[in-house]
């Protein structure tokens, strides 16, 4: 009878051990957190909200030898869901103050990517103080040029 009592625990500390390490060597069991280890959360990332400025702009402005003429299209990046309604609502003012932008630009300067960027960096500031007038200051995150052809 001792017999068989020895061979039933040994038959179930076998199971035991087996099930124990294929659970380790899988890792189910470091699931958890040490106690006191701090917990991390996935971040999301913050939403994104554009909005196309249409139709494309075309403006003619001073070049070295003649009239030159540019056509852009922007897209303006917001967190706040808000700044596309805002730029909607106030379109003619946007439009307006990205055209005297535009025509006071020098074609030398934007055939280099600094000038690009430069150029980004003035509009950004243009769109950003039409949404200040009209909502919250600094809420546009950045201004992407989609094209941008000169002739």
């Amino acid at each position: 009878m001792k017999k068989m009592i020895l061979i039933g625990v040994g038959a179930l500390a076998l199971v035991g051990i087996s099930v124990g390490a294929s659970l380790f060597l899988t890792g189910a069991l470091n699931k958890e957190p040490a106690a006191g280890a701090a917990v991390e959360e996935e971040v999301l990332p913050e939403e994104v909200f554009y909005y196309n400025v249409q139709p494309e702009f075309v403006v003619n402005f001073k070049g070295k030898s003649r009239v030159k003429f540019l056509m852009i299209e922007m897209v303006v990046a917001s967190h706040d869901e808000e700044v596309p309604v805002v730029l909607s609502d106030h379109d003619p003012e946007l439009r307006n103050s990205l055209l005297m932008l535009l025509a006071e630009q020098d074609s030398e300067e934007l055939k280099t990517a600094e000038g690009k960027q430069a150029l980004r960096d003035a509009a950004m500031a243009r769109i950003d103080e039409v949404v200040s007038n009209h909502h919250k200051p600094e809420r546009v995150l950045d201004v992407f040029i989609t094209r941008l052809v000169m002739q």
